[in-house]
C-alpha cells in the first residue's frame, strides 16, 4: 500500500466537516471520520480504481456514500496526495490551486 498524506488545507477542510457535524450531532460527525477513513484505506489499496476528474488524467475522485462529500487526490510515484475533502456544493476544482496542475 502507498503511504498518503493531506494537503494542509485538506485537512483543514476535513476538520472544518468534522466540526460542522460534530457540533449537530456526534453520530454524524464518527460516521463521516469512519467513512473518510474508509474511503482512504481504498485508495491506498486501489489508487488507480476511482475514476480521473475530467480533463485532469493524474487527478483522482472518491465519492462518499451518506455525505456529500469526495475525497480529491492524486496518485504521485511515492505517495498518494489528498487535496481536497470536498463537499459537492462547492464550486467544483477549487483546490486545483493545492495542485501544480
Amino acid at each position: 500500500m502507498k503511504p498518503y498524506r493531506f494537503h494542509p488545507a485538506a485537512l483543514a477542510e476535513y476538520q472544518a466537516a468534522i466540526d460542522w457535524y460534530a457540533e449537530r450531532s456526534l453520530v454524524a460527525a464518527t460516521g463521516l471520520a469512519i467513512l473518510v477513513e474508509r474511503g482512504i484505506q481504498g485508495i491506498r489499496e486501489r489508487p488507480l480504481a476511482s475514476p480521473t476528474w475530467p480533463g485532469l488524467e493524474d487527478i483522482r475522485r472518491r465519492i462518499l456514500r451518506s455525505y456529500p462529500y469526495s475525497i480529491i487526490y492524486l496518485v504521485e510515484a511515492a505517495e498518494i496526495v489528498i487535496v481536497g475533502v470536498a463537499h459537492h456544493k462547492r464550486r467544483p476544482g477549487y483546490w486545483l490551486q493545492r495542485t501544480d496542475r
